[in-house]
């Protein structure tokens, strides 16, 4: 009787040890273009040198989903944010990873707008996948600095507290995943989140101009009261909604509801 409580226990933590590493790796992902993506990529300018672009939404198993992927174009400078499938094909002056879930990270994308200059800033959990690629990669921790021709990065904490089932954390602190502040040129401030929830270290961000951010909430990100909530703390210009299913149509009017009137909301979709 002994033996049979200990094998069960066994095969239970086993299983359990499983669950953690897929929910952690998204191993069980597949990650395509939808068919729901709008056919016109959407723009942002922002004054005369920026543009912030999304080529729209992915397929993430079977859900529609506005993704966390941006290219933003400053005075001839090309950058990529967690590039995934992408319709676009400028070649990248830099690509930022937040981390090595395949919604915000790919091989396949990435050799697509990659050339022998390109400079790759990532954690250590996406730079330990590049390794055999002969490409330039940064790597990087939260709270690290990185100049870049004119452009400073500073990359910051993105990391989960709330659990996605018993103690596991889709995205636990301890894996390092990033978000970035990136000022340009013209010294506008643009924070990418990354996956997070409403950390104590965002008490810290302050003089942003854009923010990027995720509403989609089940436990895998902020929702949309803790997302509307760190942007009104930090009280940037705009506010660019991220990583969502589309099949929720009150997502997007009830976080601009929550967002403070004087921060303008931005829909890529």
């Amino acid at each position: 009787m002994d033996w049979s409580k200990s094998k069960i226990r066994t095969t239970v933590l086993a299983y359990i040890y499983l669950l953690a590493v897929t929910i952690q790796s998204c191993t069980m992902v597949n990650v395509s273009v939808s068919n729901k993506r709008n056919p016109a990529l959407q723009t942002l300018e922002f004054g005369k040198n920026l543009k912030v672009t999304t080529w729209g939404a992915i397929k993430v198993n079977k859900a529609d989903f506005f993704p966390s992927s941006f290219q933003i174009l400053s005075k001839g400078t090309v950058l990529y944010i967690d590039p995934v499938e992408t319709d676009i094909s400028e070649k990248a002056d830099y690509i930022f990873i937040t981390h090595a879930h395949p919604d915000h990270f790919s091989i396949k994308t990435i050799e697509k707008i990659v050339k022998p200059e390109t400079i790759i800033i990532c954690p250590k959990s996406v730079s330990k996948k590049l390794f055999k690629k002969d490409y330039n990669i940064k790597e990087v921790g939260p709270g690290q600095l990185v100049d870049l021709a004119g452009i400073q990065c500073k990359s910051v904490h993105a990391y989960n507290t709330k659990n996605v089932f018993l103690w596991i954390k889709a995205h636990p602190k301890s894996k390092q995943n990033v978000g970035y502040i990136l000022t340009l040129t013209d010294n506008t401030r643009i924070y990418h989140t990354g996956d997070t929830d409403y950390i104590p270290e965002m008490e810290d961000i302050n003089d942003i101009d854009i923010v990027m951010v995720p509403i989609g909430g089940d436990n895998l990100t902020m929702n949309i009261t803790e997302a509307a909530k760190m942007v009104n703390r930090i009280r940037p210009q705009i506010a660019i909604p991220m990583h969502y299913e589309l099949k929720n149509k009150a997502l997007l009017p009830q976080f601009r509801n929550l967002v403070n009137d004087e921060i303008k909301v931005k829909s890529l979709e």
